[in-house]
Order: C-alpha cells, then sequence, then structure tokens
C-alpha cells in the first residue's frame, strides 16, 4: 500500500498524511486536531476511544499515524496498541501514546508494547511536530527519555 511516507517531497509527505486521533477527552481531540493542523495536516479522524478507534483501522480506514490516549475506557491505549501490533495489516501503523502520566513505568511500559512514541500532556505544537518529523522520516525507534523532551 502506497502512503504518504513514501512521498519524495517532505512537504507532501505533511499534507498527504491522515492521521487517527483516539481519546476520550472531547477537549484533547479537539486541541489535538488544532495542532495538527498547524502543522499541515488537514486528514484527520477522530475516536472518543480505544474501540471505536479499532473499529476504524480494522474497517479498512487508510491511516498512517495513530495518536492513542494511554487511559480511556473500552480500550486502552496500550490495549489498542496491542491489536495494531498483533494485525498481519496493521502491525507497522506508526502509534504514538499520549498521556498526563510521565513516569518511567508508565513511559517504559508503552515501549514495551511496541509504542512508536511516547508524548506527555500537556505538549505544544513543537512537541507534536518533531514525534510527526520523525515518524515521516522513519526515525522512530522507542526512546523512554525522550518523552519528557517532547
Amino acid at each position: 500500500m502506497m502512503t504518504a511516507f513514501h512521498a519524495d517531497d517532505p512537504q507532501e509527505r505533511m499534507k498527504d498524511i491522515r492521521v487517527l486521533i483516539a481519546d476520550d477527552s472531547a477537549v484533547m481531540l479537539h486541541v489535538l486536531k488544532r495542532i495538527l493542523y498547524k502543522v499541515g495536516i488537514k486528514d484527520v479522524l477522530t475516536a472518543a476511544n480505544g474501540e471505536q478507534a479499532w473499529e476504524l483501522l480494522e474497517s479498512g480506514e487508510k491511516t498512517d499515524l495513530v495518536f492513542a490516549d494511554l487511559k480511556m475506557p473500552k480500550l486502552s491505549g496500550i490495549k489498542l496498541l496491542d491489536r495494531v501490533r498483533a494485525s498481519a495489516s496493521l502491525g507497522d501503523l506508526p502509534v504514538v501514546i499520549i498521556s498526563s502520566e510521565a513516569d518511567t513505568s508508565s513511559i517504559l511500559e508503552a515501549g514495551k508494547h511496541g509504542a512508536t512514541a511516547y508524548v506527555v500532556k500537556p505538549f505544544s505544537v513543537e512537541n507534536i511536530s518533531c514525534v510527526i518529523r520523525k515518524v515521516v522520516a522513519q526515525e522512530h525507534s522507542f526512546d523512554p527519555s525522550a518523552a519528557k523532551k517532547w
């Protein structure tokens, strides 16, 4: 499947990315969606919980990147991540865990489950932009020490 990450021009990559945000906070969905718009990403899907996010992914909705809240009703970000990693068709999909929990154990747990990155709330446009640039450049090996730097 040809995704936005295969485009030659970096600006084209950002413009053509489709992002799924899964968070049970309507405010956080709105904030992250606005940040994505500011960095040039206009194609954004949202889900109010991990189960809705999984249904979108499983239905074949083209998605290049997922931001998932660590703690959500019905299906947590970690459980969503586990399903993605276990899927033959979605296993390589970049999944960034977002959370207000900045403790080392939560960050390491996300990495153990295959998170692409971990971003601590509250975050800035620069934080999210940096994560997206790394994902687009396919330079996304999990670095637990980076979680608090974003």
